[in-house]
């Protein structure tokens, strides 16, 4: 059940990102839960929560993996690395997270999602108004 529940998560989060012209550079990958609370430490309330589930599961989160994001070879610069939506199966819980992408450029400058461009000219990119379910 949860697989069907990460594979329909996994194809909504492909679709959101068809109307910006980067389909191609999106695909799921693996990533730890470590990895992922790393990448969203400064959300204290979602990293408490996380923390409180796995004492209250009784795991450890190196034992973790989660599914996420990855950009495709096409990003120049961000090829291979991992961003939301994250979906993480805690013990008997899991969790779906998700929120924004911005782009930007090596001078810092955001960059237009939907322009043909991006992947090319995207040096780094922030996730920004977090947001997670639990299942």
């Amino acid at each position: 059940m949860h697989t069907l529940r990460s594979a329909a998560g996994l194809i909504v989060a492909t679709a959101a990102f068809m109307p910006l012209g980067i389909t191609a550079a999106w695909a799921p990958g693996s990533i730890s839960l470590d990895e992922v609370m790393d990448q969203l430490k400064d959300n204290a309330k979602l990293v408490d929560e996380v923390s409180a589930e796995l004492k209250k599961q009784g795991v450890n989160a190196a034992e973790v993996n989660c599914i996420g994001g990855r950009f495709g070879g096409n990003w120049i610069n961000l090829g291979g690395a991992r961003a939301i939506p994250f979906d993480c199966q805690i013990g008997s819980r899991a969790i779906e997270i998700d929120g924004e992408l911005h782009f930007y450029d090596a001078a810092g400058n955001e960059l237009d999602m939907a322009a043909d461009d991006t992947p090319e000219k995207a040096t780094s990119f922030k996730q920004l108004n977090i947001n997670w379910q639990w299942n």
